[in-house]
C-alpha cells in the first residue's frame, strides 16, 4: 500500500491506519531505547531493585503491545479495498501533540529519535 495524496480534508482508512502504525513503530522504537539506557544504569549499579525491575517488566509488555498493534494496523490498511474518507479535524481537534496530529494528517514523516548522548528538548 502507497500513501496517498490528500487534496481534501478527507483522509482514506487505510491510510490513516497506515499511519497509526507507523507511529506506533517509532514509540516502540523510542521505548526500547529508554529500556536498554535503563537496564544499563541497572547493570552498572550492579544491584537489583526490585521496583524498577517491576516498572521494566510493565515497560516491556507495553513495547510489545505497541509492536502488535503496529502489526494490526497495517494488517488493516492492506485488508481495506474500498477506503471511506474521514474527516480527522473534529477527531483531531482534541489531540494535544501537535506532532502526533501532524503525523496522522500526513503533514511530516517520522523525526528520529535523539543519538546515544544527545538531549531532545521539547
Amino acid at each position: 500500500m502507497t500513501e496517498r495524496d490528500n487534496t481534501s480534508s478527507g483522509v482514506p482508512l487505510d491510510v490513516l491506519f497506515s499511519r497509526l502504525a507507523g507511529e506506533m513503530r517509532q514509540l516502540e522504537q523510542d521505548g526500547l531505547r529508554l529500556e536498554g539506557w535503563i537496564s544499563g544504569a541497572l547493570q552498572e549499579r550492579e544491584e537489583a531493585i526490585p521496583p524498577v525491575s517491576a516498572a521494566l517488566q510493565n515497560l516491556d509488555r507495553l513495547l510489545q503491545t505497541l509492536s502488535e498493534l503496529g502489526m494490526l494496523f497495517d494488517g488493516l490498511a492492506r485488508e481495506i479495498d474500498a477506503p471511506p474518507d474521514l474527516d480527522l479535524d473534529r477527531a483531531l481537534s482534541q489531540v494535544r501533540l501537535r506532532d502526533l496530529v501532524q503525523a496522522l494528517r500526513g503533514e511530516r514523516t517520522a523525526v528520529p529519535a535523539p543519538s546515544v548522548g544527545e538531549v531532545d528538548l521539547f
